[in-house]
């Protein structure tokens, strides 16, 4: 309350055009400022507690210009956008020191009075002194706008002079205590707009929607709330639920359900809604609509503290600006939704020292939203070999210092190990093989039960202990070449020796 206090002021009209609720269409301001209400036809932002966090009472009051255009613009996309110097086009405004000069000098601007008073806007609205505010700008003094121009009275300050008990009489009590609020004399109680702790809003479409850009149309003032939900509260959604209500309970001599729902993840939390929209788009054509709709509700199932959006790894397309590219996740998630799980497989790495145990082939989709890709990993191992695995690797050398033996891995392995013809203790592969580098000796897999095939392996790939000793081999034939020899035990040495006939190649460096 006083001077201290900034007020600002924005019409509703726009706002709550096709919003289902009145109060969600607003919920974009609470992430500016905490002190948000709604008055009358205005919504109300007190700013004096906020403006040096936004940089400045400049700098905060274009940033709130710019979301005003940009939340009407979503809700009357015919709308021009706000800019130039076309001042049809300047966003409606008012300012003030209490919420009622805020929504007065709003009125003002909108030159719409409540009465049939003329209006006025030949002096400009910053430089107009509350007394100087006509009576249809507040709705107290409105209300009484007959008696008090029979007193002469046409702006705030001619009420303001005239002898208060005869006054308070005339248009009661009431009507004073809006005036000495309106000039910061009194506190003026408030109901602060409120986010809900979840959401979950429901939308009354009016109309029956057949097919699935219909339902999407409808979708758009549901996501817009929860993108002002989700920015208010700096939190970005990685789940939520979109349920339809149909409009007829029994077609064709058959039973309907009254709710059908889907449900959506994302790999990546977000707060953008264009990736959401293009989700929902594809699943929606994959929706067999058995009647119309005339509601739906959307409920956010899942949802995490926002940090910054990640850049895209996919150029732009031609004509198209960097933010408007697709993030790899969300280009994995739509393929996903278009063509199945199944048919967008990415690798996931795996903690395991046997080559063709190191990686599996797993769904795009399900890898990217596991929130603990480590966690996951070791859910698909043994329970005691994987302590038994992280003792032994810890125990052998330093966690973060790498083995040079692995710069010489190959990028290519074979679908299954090729076994080799050995002329002369010499592994054979079109032509005898030169040994260039090694041997590496592996021994692991010692976790692993006899019969228990590893699922991380490939197909057909050894599972269970493997004793090797590896080589880079060459000739001019298959270039250069990974190859391993099996060591087997031989049990009247009791050590460990090598076949005549346990040489395999793995891996292609070509």
């Amino acid at each position: 309350m006083g001077s201290a206090e900034h007020w600002m002021a924005w019409p509703l009209t726009c706002l709550s055009e096709s919003s289902p609720v009145a109060e969600s269409a607003c919920w974009w301001a609470l992430e500016f400022s905490p002190r948000v209400a709604l008055l009358e036809d205005a919504l109300l932002m007190e700013t004096s507690m906020v403006q040096r966090l936004w940089g400045g009472a400049e700098v905060l009051l274009a940033l709130l210009d710019s979301a005003f255009a940009q939340a009407c613009q979503a809700a009357v996309p015919g709308l021009p956008e706000s800019g130039g110097g076309d001042a049809a086009l300047q966003p409606l405004r008012g300012q003030g020191s209490t919420a009622w000069q805020a929504l007065a000098r709003l009125r003002l601007q909108q030159g719409r009075p409540c009465g049939s008073v003329p209006v006025s806007l030949s002096m400009p609205e910053p430089s107009l002194h509350a007394d100087a505010l006509p009576l249809w700008t507040l709705s107290a003094l409105e209300q009484h706008s007959a008696v008090l121009l029979r007193l002469g009275c046409r702006y705030w300050g001619d009420v303001r002079a005239l002898p208060r008990a005869g006054l308070s009489r005339r248009i009661g009590a009431k009507a004073l205590r809006a005036l000495d609020e309106a000039y910061g004399l009194l506190p003026q109680p408030l109901d602060w707009l409120q986010l809900p702790q979840q959401f979950e809003l429901r939308h009354d479409l009016g109309y029956p929607a057949h097919h699935a850009d219909a339902v999407l149309h409808a979708a758009q003032p549901l996501l817009r709330a929860l993108q002002s939900w989700l920015q208010a509260r700096h939190h970005a959604v990685l789940a939520l639920q979109l349920r339809w209500h149909h409009d007829l309970r029994r077609i064709d001599g058959q039973e309907l359900p009254a709710w059908e729902a889907l449900v959506l993840r994302t790999a990546q939390p977000t707060q953008g809604m264009a990736h959401l929209q293009r989700l929902l788009r594809e699943h929606l054509g994959q929706q067999r609509w058995r009647a119309p709709v005339d509601m739906m509700e959307l409920q956010a199932l899942e949802t995490v503290a926002w940090a910054a959006e990640p850049l895209s790894c996919l150029p732009a397309a031609q004509g198209q600006s960097p933010s408007d590219s697709l993030a790899w996740h969300e280009w994995v998630e739509r393929l996903s939704a278009r063509w199945g799980e199944e048919a967008v497989q990415m690798v996931q790495p795996l903690a395991d020292h046997r080559p063709e145990c190191m990686q599996r082939w797993q769904a795009a989709a399900t890898l990217l939203q596991s929130k603990n890709p480590a966690a996951a990993r070791d859910a698909t191992q043994a329970g005691a070999g994987a302590q038994l695995r992280q003792q032994g690797t810890h125990r052998g050398r330093q966690p973060d210092c790498a083995d040079p033996w692995q710069a010489l891995w190959p990028p290519w392995l074979l679908p299954q190990p090729q076994a080799l013809s050995v002329q002369g203790n010499r592994p054979q592969w079109h032509g005898p093989l030169q040994l260039k580098a090694g041997p590496y000796r592996l021994e692991s897999g010692w976790w692993d039960a006899a019969g228990d095939a590893s699922a991380n392996a490939q197909v057909g790939a050894p599972t269970g202990l493997a004793e090797r000793d590896y080589f880079v081999a060459y000739n001019a034939v298959v270039g250069h070449v990974w190859i391993y020899r099996e060591r087997v035990r031989s049990e009247h040495l009791m050590g460990m020796t090598a076949s005549p006939a346990s040489w395999f190649a793995q891996g292609m460096y070509g």
